[in-house]
């Protein structure tokens, strides 16, 4: 994966992943989202767990550098 490509997802993740935690524990949402959102806590574990997903997919794109690994997995 190019580093230009991984740093700012490494930023968003990270921000996702800093917001998760204070509307898992205060019920605090972005001011953008506070209209949308019933559950609070539900969507801080949301978060959480995409920010997870999208750290995980940003080592395994680190650490392939192999191009014929895209072929085998698909």
């Amino acid at each position: 994966m190019n580093p230009y490509l991984a740093l700012p997802l490494l930023l968003i993740a990270s921000l996702i992943a800093a917001a998760g935690p204070a509307a898992v524990t205060r019920g605090w949402v972005l001011p953008r989202n506070r209209r949308h959102i019933r559950n609070p806590r539900l969507y801080g574990w949301g978060q959480l767990i995409v920010a997870f997903a999208l750290c995980w997919q940003l080592v395994f794109g680190m650490l392939s550098r192999d191009p014929e690994t895209r072929a085998w997995g698909t």
